[in-house]
């Protein structure tokens, strides 16, 4: 322990003598959450070397505490065990309790803690500040925030072993629902740890607005920037615009009081609630919104239950990603929407799915998409490369491996792709790629569901959905012996062809949305760039065209639209060479010539050499084509 630790233990130590033996207040000495948890115990006539008892409770208590806790634990299983891999290596056990503070599910490090944490930490047991004392379950509950409890800012003198750090769980509605705690028997300071925590007790936050009975759970954005990166910000709404719930940040400069029974939409934003969900129906978000504050925000959909009627309008709403609408098309094409339901519905019924496309289709983001629809969708998508990686590193980063496995084995072993996607979704990319000795490694991981890391003598139990992807024929590679056919038949539950971009039936709309996501709705495309664009092949798909508009985007003066000249040259070649380069033609393509040269000779302050080079011309045919558009 550092010389400064050491200074900070007895300070908190000297605190708590001058307070419980002089009655002075120990300002700035502890935190308040500690010092308002002291009182407490005092007022309750506890004195601090009495010994504290985890006293045990019966299983038919433990069974009703879980039964009265099922939406809470259930809400928190995914969470907390992302939580307890994140703090295994740092040997804390984790525990999540009710709102009274008895311990409902415990896990993570326990089996070598120290024996008052072990009984400390089994279900039913009360952990309440009244039997236990100052703890940071109890501070957390008490203050609405996370806090840190270590050595002497425990109540009890017995308890000051532990270095406790918890949240409060909050329901939708403002009430306390219990905390979720991290403990160890070490008074090393982990400055991280606090933070993992509070982000937990948030997920969980998040995960219960899933479980209400909501039509519409919307997120509040300050600015377009932070629309790519979630929010706390949450609103659940019902289908009459009815406040069902917000969260505890929403809440906090919203209300500053509990939700009040029979809010409605209208109480806190200006204008109809049927108009933002006409907006969000039609793709058309981020939605500016006013605030009856004033505030002006922007609002994004976080939820959305289909079909959920709306008594006032007598209308039936039917959100655009999960409608069949033959105008409004998520990935530019009916049939790839169709396909992604019936994956879902696969990947629902335990099937692995398999996505096959060419390149840049955009495999990885209907793997995304798959993962976020499912049951899975709070576990970790765990995604992997199977071209990208040596194939010397394939098998640790699959499977792991132990300490002293090989040379140059990590310390302390390290944990495998496989096994971080438990209650999650692995999704393997290239799995055509995957080297064949591996393929019979994975297979049996695939039937037992157990996955052995390298230099281990035995196997652990993982939980996940499978979603792998290939641009390969992968019969082809059966028949070269390049691919097992046993492997193909345990992950081919449900194939999904993508259709390449220059393929998909509503591909104009694709366009736009592109460009709406990429410039925040900031540009158009020119009417006829965008005809000219649904004609190009797309060779790289949809990553091609990402990165297009994306150059685009960053090029271009603010608000200017999109025009052949601000593409990337091998775009503008490809139509230099099919209508610059052509002496006929007119229409569109005669405009575009001269908006192109117009533009190129813009660019390069009137050098038509060097305009020349930039459409991909000769200077004398760019000579000729001047003449002919002066004409």
């Amino acid at each position: 322990m550092s010389y400064s630790q050491v200074h900070a233990l007895q300070r908190v130590s000297d605190a708590k003598e001058a307070y419980f033996h002089s009655g002075l207040l120990p300002s700035g000495l502890v935190d308040d959450a500690i010092l308002n948890s002291w009182q407490r115990c005092s007022n309750a006539k506890k004195q601090t070397h009495e010994s504290v008892e985890f006293a045990p409770v019966s299983k038919p208590i433990v069974r009703e505490l879980i039964d009265r806790n099922r939406i809470l634990i259930e809400a928190a299983n995914t969470p907390i065990e992302s939580l307890m891999r994140a703090v295994a290596g740092a040997g804390y056990a984790v525990l999540l309790t009710d709102a009274k503070g008895f311990a409902l599910t415990v896990g993570g490090a326990i089996a070598n803690r120290d024996r008052a944490l072990q009984m400390a930490f089994r279900q039913g047991v009360d952990l309440s500040e009244r039997v236990v004392g100052t703890t940071a379950m109890s501070c957390a509950m008490a203050e609405r925030k996370a806090v840190r409890v270590f050595g002497p800012e425990h109540f009890y003198a017995r308890n000051q072993l532990f270095n406790c750090i918890a949240a409060p769980i909050i329901s939708p509605v403002g009430a306390i629902l219990g905390s979720i705690d991290i403990s160890r028997d070490d008074l090393h300071v982990d400055p991280g740890a606090l933070t993992l925590v509070d982000q937990c007790a948030k997920s969980i936050h998040r995960a219960l607005f899933k479980s209400l009975e909501t039509f519409l759970t919307v997120e509040l954005h300050w600015t377009t920037e932070s629309v790519h990166f979630g929010s706390d910000l949450l609103v659940a709404l019902g289908p009459n615009g009815e406040v069902l719930g917000c969260s505890e940040s929403v809440r906090s400069f919203f209300l500053q009081r509990p939700l009040p029974d029979h809010m409605i939409y209208s109480d806190l934003f200006d204008g109809r609630f049927e108009d933002l969900v006409d907006q969000i129906r039609q793709c058309k978000f981020p939605v500016p919104v006013r605030l009856r504050t004033g505030l002006g925000l922007l609002v994004t959909p976080a939820f959305i239950k289909p079909n959920v009627h709306n008594r006032k309008t007598g209308r039936v709403f039917k959100p655009a990603a999960l409608r069949n609408d033959r105008r409004i098309v998520e990935f530019g094409d009916e049939t790839i929407n169709a396909s992604l339901e019936k994956a879902g519905r696969a990947l629902a019924n335990e099937l692995p799915v398999l996505l096959l496309g060419e390149t840049g289709t955009g495999k990885e983001v209907l793997a995304n998409a798959l993962h976020n629809r499912s049951k899975y969708a709070d576990g970790p998508l765990i995604a992997i490369n199977c071209a990208s990686i040596p194939e010397s590193l394939i098998e640790g980063e699959l499977f792991g491996h132990v300490e002293g496995a090989f040379t140059g084995a990590r310390k302390g072993g390290n944990l495998g792709k496989i096994e971080s996607a438990h209650g999650g979704t692995l999704f393997l990319d290239e799995i055509g790629d995957m080297p064949l000795h591996l393929q019979a490694r994975l297979l049996r991981v695939l039937e037992t569901r157990e996955v052995c890391r390298l230099g281990a003598s035995g196997g652990r139990y993982v939980d996940f959905q499978l979603v792998c992807a290939t641009h390969q024929s992968l019969e082809k590679s059966i028949a070269q012996g390049r691919f097992r056919q046993d492997l193909f038949f345990r992950i081919n539950g449900y194939s999904m062809t993508i259709l390449p971009l220059r393929l998909r039936s509503g591909l104009k709309y694709f366009l736009n949305t592109q460009l709406n996501e990429i410039s925040n709705y900031t540009r158009d495309f020119n009417t006829d760039t965008l005809q000219l664009l649904l004609t190009y092949p797309w060779p790289g798909n949809v990553r091609e065209l990402r990165q297009a508009l994306t150059y685009a985007h960053a090029i271009g003066d603010e608000g200017e639209e999109v025009t052949l000249a601000l593409l990337p040259d091998q775009i503008r070649e490809f139509f230099n060479q099919q209508y610059l380069g052509s002496s006929t033609g007119g229409g569109v393509f005669k405009s575009m010539q001269s908006e192109a040269i117009k533009k190129a000779l813009e660019q390069t302050g009137g050098h038509v050499g060097h305009a020349a080079k930039l459409l991909g011309l000769s200077r004398a045919t760019l000579y000729r084509k001047l003449g002919s558009i002066e004409k």
